[in-house]
């Protein structure tokens, strides 16, 4: 094992990656998929994520803001690389040099943008943004669509929208959805007559309102495996791409009446065996499972005993015959109680936040069945 995965690591599952992402190719009906690989993938490591998409055939991409479009495109130096996220007037030489398209969030972002490849003498890519109902940055009316397509120094490759609530049956999201989608098709009627793509479909989008069309379709986190809406059933087999593990690094045999971790929150009631799991909240794995989380020895559990420290905590393995340096799972793709989605139920969170935790001192280790291809370091 690389020396790097001795404390806890992440292991990110190409071969789940790879079923994933045809899945959904399926589920867009041959239209083409740009991923979304903001915010390090989701915590899985842009850098494995994309480099695996592109194989698979992947050719556009979004991201946030500009240092993650730099970052990902030494990675991929000839993809469609989408900024979403505001950019700063003062970054586009560098979205220009690197070859980004990114967001006119409105008109007035729009004409700046505009006088700067104007001065500049080259014309930049831009996605104009559709506020169709969540209510964040965006364009409102057709006549805005046509001011920023007039402007000189702008290319408009792309009209999008971000459907608010696409991952639910009920009938009055349905129907929400629906309006956005007609929102979004009456204002970008000039540019659909251009041959300019318009798209909407984000991953509840995918799976759950195929019949939306659009031209193209954002996948997100159902790339990752895992769900945009936990209480409704996911229509395509995806699998959590992401494994987080760690190995014990220290065991006690304490007695009864002993307190465990800060705060005194667990005394033991019978003589017990503790195992030291170095990871911790600072490694985005979290507090809250205080008391009421569990790690898995391949299928022997064992629960969190105590609070959940900064750097490490404890677990009651007694009984199950573990040795210092067994690994352990703190999320799993196949043990149900540990997987993000469930856990992030019981926090009352969800999963997309739990994986963006994971944070930059647990390497990445890309893996293909059942073998560690490379390592990403952050540290």
């Amino acid at each position: 094992m690389d020396k790097l995965l001795r404390r806890v690591w992440a292991e990110i599952d190409l071969n789940s990656l790879d079923r994933n992402t045809d899945l959904i190719k399926e589920a867009a009906g041959g239209r083409p998929v740009m991923a979304v690989v903001k915010a390090d993938a989701y915590g899985h490591s842009a850098e494995i994520i994309a480099d695996e998409l592109w194989k698979k055939g992947v050719k556009s991409y979004a991201v946030s803001n500009v240092l993650e479009a730099i970052d990902l495109r030494k990675t991929l130096p000839e993809a469609q690389i989408v900024i979403f996220g505001y950019c700063d007037p003062e970054w586009q030489q560098e979205i220009i040099s690197g070859g980004f398209e990114q967001t006119a969030a409105g008109t007035e972002h729009a004409r700046i943008l505009s006088d700067i490849a104007v001065k500049q003498g080259v014309k930049l890519p831009v996605h104009i943004k559709v506020n169709t109902g969540m209510n964040r940055v965006g364009i409102d009316t057709k006549e805005e669509l046509h001011e920023i397509m007039e402007l000189p120094g702008l290319c408009v490759r792309g009209v999008y929208t971000h459907f608010a609530a696409a991952d639910s049956v009920e009938t009055s999201d349905i129907e929400y959805t629906n309006a956005q989608q007609a929102k979004l098709d009456e204002v970008s009627e000039e540019a659909r007559k251009a041959g300019i793509p318009v798209y909407s479909r984000n991953s509840g989008g995918i799976l759950y309102h195929r019949e939306l069309g659009g031209d193209m379709v954002r996948s997100g986190i159902i790339t990752y495996g895992c769900m945009p809406n936990t209480a409704l059933p996911v229509p395509i087999d995806i699998k959590p791409v992401m494994r987080l593990r760690a190995a014990v690094c220290q065991l006690k045999t304490v007695p009864a009446g002993t307190a465990v971790s800060y705060g005194r929150t667990y005394v033991t009631d019978k003589e017990t065996v503790l195992a030291v799991i170095p990871a911790g909240y600072a490694d985005g794995y979290s507090r809250g499972l205080s008391n009421k989380g569990a790690v898995y020895f391949g299928s022997k559990r064992a629960p969190i005993v105590g609070r959940v420290c900064m750097d490490q905590m404890m677990v009651d393995v007694t009984g199950l015959g573990v040795k210092v340096g067994d690994v352990c799972e703190l999320y799993s793709d196949t043990i149900d109680e540990i997987k993000v989605d469930n856990i992030a139920d019981m926090l009352g969170t969800i999963g997309y936040e739990l994986l963006c935790l994971v944070s930059k001192r647990v390497p990445r280790a890309a893996v293909r069945d059942g073998r560690i291809l490379r390592v990403v370091s952050y540290i």
